[in-house]
């Protein structure tokens, strides 16, 4: 289990005790949060990354990186804006997974890597092919808190889904997706016109396809 519980080994740190019982909490935190580190590498994450979630030195993270991938850890700054995720809309739903992960309850208090190693993982067991790397999908939450994204409910699924502010939507990512070739009202697979483009009515139920 490479995630420990942080909320136990203070507690531990608080029952007071000798000297040696103490030391003994700040090797097993420390410990802890090296196998994080390795844990965060292995998944693709870059030094800047790492050194920011678990605190430890460049130079150790460093080292982990080049040990692990044969490489330096590449150069290059953190997201900054939400502008790549919007280009394409399957990254939106991407994003909106990483979130729900992100909102599911758990059991014990984590350290900020742990709790992204967790929604990692749990995005690469749900997606059969990953459109977000651990770069990508850490910024999705600091999205959410700058007030760039927001939740809404979907008009068709009634899933919480992330969308911009700014935007106007109330279909979710998914049903657009979906929807793009089938009509919006009774999911009938939408035929085609000669010129070889979708029809903007529904043969079977006659409703019109137009936003």
């Amino acid at each position: 289990m490479i995630c420990s519980n942080k909320g136990l080994a203070n507690e531990l740190r608080h029952l007071g005790g000798s000297a040696k019982v103490s030391a003994g909490v700040d090797l097993y935190l420390h410990v802890q949060t090296s196998l994080e580190a390795i844990r965060l590498v292995e998944l693709g994450a870059r030094a800047t990354l790492v050194q920011q979630l678990t605190g430890l030195e460049r130079k150790v993270i460093k080292r982990f990186y080049r040990q692990y991938n044969g490489q330096p850890s590449p150069a290059g700054q953190m997201p900054f804006s939400d502008g790549w995720y919007r280009k394409d809309i399957r990254r939106m739903l991407h994003a909106s997974v990483i979130w729900q992960l992100y909102k599911q309850p758990v059991k014990m208090e984590r350290t900020k890597a742990c709790e992204l190693i967790d929604v990692y993982e749990g995005y690469l067991v749900l997606v059969r092919e990953p459109l977000l790397n651990i770069t990508r999908a850490s910024f999705v939450p600091l999205l959410v808190a700058m007030d760039v994204w927001r939740e809404r409910k979907c008009n068709h699924c009634r899933v919480q889904y992330l969308a911009s502010v700014a935007g106007s939507g109330v279909i979710c990512p998914g049903c657009t997706l979906y929807y793009r070739h089938r009509c919006r009202e009774c999911g009938t697979a939408m035929k085609v016109t000669s010129q070889g483009r979708y029809r903007k009515s529904c043969n079977a139920c006659q409703q019109s396809q137009d936003q």
